[in-house]
């Protein structure tokens, strides 16, 4: 299974620690975890935490081949927990806002799976909203799932509508629901999710996640939605949590598991995540042998 995922690496900032991360890189990882072969698009800085960068994705086995050094900064994330839950404060510009796109034919452009957010987009004349416009033309994906990952301001109308003209399978969680100018209660999940569909004929599935409450799926060949509630498990952080929950649905989905297998592994690796602070924990066999087919 090879897998192109186009996004933000940065550091996470602690007020005790530091750990690398975003959500495309999080995603990366776990999707490396799971057995894909994973090529990142990215830009780091030509500094010491680029540096080392390029190091933990090699320990996470993801191809930083098309990973190119710029002359901004690498990416930082200032985090600050409030009983789990993440606050994010984002500088701008960094590295991750002048991704360049590889020359043509690199094989990063044929892929099972496109992976992209809203993130690293964010400036509409920048190198990175450029790189994403073409690789949407010039690609050959099975799949091109958007996560978006909504961060404070960092979005615009137009930029969504891009994102949503392309992806086949979208995810959000509760609160992104709002962001989006969608003609239909949010809170009427599956009128909210048909009505999505309607307006990008060309998306298969929408994931809704819903915290606590667990995650739900709509599929709109079938127009159906389902539903799997998480485990009551102890929050210690949600950082990493739906990045390993996109990872562990797109990875069983494209090995041609059920759509609710996919959302059921999908919630299970995701309520691992919230047990453990960190947002690519280490897997244990059991953990394995519950979220993969084949494992």
């Amino acid at each position: 299974m090879k897998i192109t995922v186009f996004g933000e690496i940065l550091w996470d900032i602690f007020p005790d620690k530091r750990e690398i991360g975003g959500a495309a890189f999080n995603f990366a990882a776990h999707m490396a975890k799971l057995g894909a072969d994973v090529t990142m698009l990215s830009a780091l800085g030509k500094d010491n935490e680029g540096d080392d960068a390029f190091a933990a994705a090699a320990q996470f086995g993801i191809d930083l081949s098309h990973t190119a050094r710029v002359d901004l900064p690498t990416g930082r994330s200032l985090i600050t927990l409030t009983d789990g839950t993440p606050d994010y404060e984002l500088p701008y510009p960094v590295a991750y806002d002048c991704v360049p796109l590889p020359p043509a034919g690199s094989d990063c452009f044929t892929a099972d799976a496109l992976y992209f957010g809203t993130l690293p987009a964010r400036s509409p004349d920048s190198v990175t909203r450029a790189s994403l416009k073409a690789l949407f033309a010039q690609g050959n994906f099975r799949e091109i799932f958007y996560d978006i990952n909504i961060r404070k301001q960092f979005y615009s109308p137009e930029l969504l509508d891009l994102a949503l003209s392309h992806a086949t399978i979208f995810k959000l969680s509760r609160d992104e629901r709002r962001v989006l100018d969608i003609d239909a209660d949010p809170d009427n999940h599956k009128a909210f999710c048909r009505a999505i569909c309607r307006r990008y004929p060309n998306l298969k599935l929408v994931l809704l996640t819903l915290d606590k409450d667990g995650s739900k799926v709509y599929d709109a060949r079938a127009d159906k939605i389902l539903r799997i509630r998480c485990s009551k498990a102890k929050v210690v952080s949600t950082v990493g949590a739906g990045d390993s929950f996109s990872a562990c649905f797109l990875y069983n989905y494209l090995s041609g598991e059920p759509v609710d297998v996919c959302l059921r592994r999908a919630t299970v690796l995701a309520d691992y995540v919230v047990g453990h602070l960190g947002a690519i924990p280490e897997y244990t066999p059991e953990i394995l042998n519950r979220i993969r087919v084949n494992p």
